[in-house]
Parts: structure tokens; C-alpha cells; sequence
């Protein structure tokens, strides 16, 4: 005769549902948090109409970069109007938690007025600002002035009138550093505008803010970006097999703050290089 089953049975540990939202308080420990401190600044200076529109702040947490490299860093999303009913807020900005950790303060001021730049009021034909029957904002997402493919434009120049409004604008900002001057390459000049080869002489920490696995690659000689860039390129998909104490995830880590350095710098995309 078989021996009969327990009728016990351990209870398996739950697995949690994972948070991915997390709202940033405004004030902690007696001081306002550095994202609203930024947000509230750049609004009141630039964003004149949106001084009646609230907007909250949160971090977003378990972003990682997409096929294509890409790595959102932040995201402006309007509220509806059962969420305006609950909180009262017109516009939520998303912040990249992980990624903001390793900003700097110059990248993190672009990031939130990048943000802001997307929330806009509807206004009516006489330009005044509409409101609903609860007399709140009438709100709206602003798209980017231009999205193109950087091969398109290396084959056909600035073929649309956004495209060539954007390379004005940066031709009449050339007197601006491309990155501030600590961030600058590997001799200590500032990189000018108009230097294709600028991003090869950043410095590999950077980039690579982690400060562990930015000795790693110094220890490997991979000092700048433009020799990590090398070093990608030569070695292919398993780059970092050659580089000790540097695994899988770390490798994971590197190539995600690599992601988050050319989403952060714009100014380096058309001499971007494909491996990395």
C-alpha cells in the first residue's frame, strides 16, 4: 500500500507586484527636494503659461533603453479628468529615477525643462487660454518640433524647414560648450561646437557614473568614451569578456548609462557611433 500524500503543503512566498511609480514629495526633511526645486524655478522663469497649471512630479522606476539604444530619461503626461477630480494636478512629470542619479546638475535642469516644454494650454482663436465647465486649464501634450533619422539627413541634408530651423538655432548658439567644463575632454578644454571628434575625449567616468565600474575600464585603459567606443566596435556583442571584473550585468550597466549619455547629449548624435 503507497504511503499517502501530506495533506500539508509549505505556502509559497507571495511575489509582490513591483511599484513603478513612486510620487516625489515636494518638501523632505524640512527642504524642497531637488526635482520640484528645479521644476518650480524653470516654470516660474520660462513657462509664464503655465502659472495656473499644477504639475507634480514623480519618479519612474525600471526604465531600461529599448532596442534601438534609446533610453528615456523623463516623461510629461497630462491628466485626466478623473485624476484632476482626485488630486487636483493638470500635468505629471515622470523622472527616470535610476538615470537621474547619474546626471548632473546641467542635465538634470535640461531634462525637467525639456519636460515642461510639453505642457501647453489649448488656447482659443483670440490666443486666451480655454478652461472647462470645472474652470480648470485646458491641457495638451506639445510633440517635438522635429524627429528625423540621422542617415536621412546624412543623405539628404535639411530637407524639412523644422530640420533646418533646429540647425539655425544651433549655428546661433556655437559660442555655447557642448559640455560643461569638468565634462570636458581628456586635456581639459572645453569641446567646441563643431568638433566632430569632441564626444572621443570625454572622460570615461563621465559617462560611466558608477564610480566601480568606471575603474574597471580605466584600469583597461579605456579612459575616454571614444576608446570604450574603440574597444565596442573591435570586440563586438561580448566586448566586455575581455575586461576584467566586468560580467554581464555590469556590462548591462554600462551599456544603459552609455544609452542615458547620448539621450542626455543631443549634440553628439550625428557623430554618434553605430556600435555603441
Amino acid at each position: 500500500m503507497g504511503r499517502r500524500k501530506s495533506l500539508a503543503t509549505s505556502a509559497k512566498p507571495q511575489r509582490r507586484k513591483k511599484v513603478t511609480v513612486k510620487l516625489i514629495p515636494r518638501v523632505h526633511a524640512g527642504e524642497v527636494t531637488e526635482p520640484w526645486a528645479l521644476m518650480e524655478e524653470i516654470k516660474t522663469k520660462e513657462y509664464a503659461h503655465l502659472a495656473d497649471a499644477k504639475v507634480a512630479m514623480a519618479w519612474r522606476l525600471g526604465w531600461r533603453a529599448d532596442p534601438n539604444g534609446i533610453l528615456r530619461l523623463g516623461q510629461c503626461k497630462k491628466r485626466g479628468d478623473l485624476d484632476r477630480e482626485l488630486d487636483t494636478f493638470d500635468f505629471v512629470i515622470l523622472l527616470n529615477k535610476e538615470a537621474w542619479l547619474g546626471l548632473n546638475a546641467t542635465q538634470k535642469r535640461a531634462l525637467i525643462d525639456h519636460e515642461l516644454n510639453h505642457a501647453q494650454i489649448t488656447v482659443d482663436a483670440d490666443g486666451n487660454p480655454k478652461t472647462d465647465d470645472s474652470d480648470r486649464p485646458v491641457c495638451r501634450i506639445r510633440k517635438h518640433d522635429c524627429e528625423e533619422f540621422r542617415c536621412i539627413v546624412e543623405r539628404h541634408g535639411l530637407w524639412t524647414s523644422d530640420l533646418a530651423a533646429l540647425a539655425a538655432a544651433a549655428v546661433n548658439d556655437a559660442k555655447r560648450s557642448l559640455l560643461p567644463p569638468e565634462e570636458a575632454g581628456g586635456n581639459g578644454e572645453e569641446a567646441k561646437a563643431g568638433d566632430p571628434k569632441a564626444w572621443r575625449r570625454v572622460k570615461i567616468e563621465n559617462v560611466v557614473t558608477n564610480e566601480k565600474l568606471a575603474e574597471k575600464l580605466v584600469e583597461a585603459d579605456l579612459t575616454t568614451l571614444g576608446k570604450l567606443s574603440d574597444h565596442m566596435a573591435e570586440q563586438g556583442q561580448w566586448w566586455w569578456k575581455q575586461l576584467p571584473g566586468i560580467g554581464e550585468a555590469a556590462a548591462e550597466k554600462i551599456s544603459d548609462m552609455l544609452a542615458s549619455f547620448w539621450e542626455a547629449h543631443p549634440e553628439y548624435t550625428a557623430v554618434e557611433p553605430a556600435a555603441v
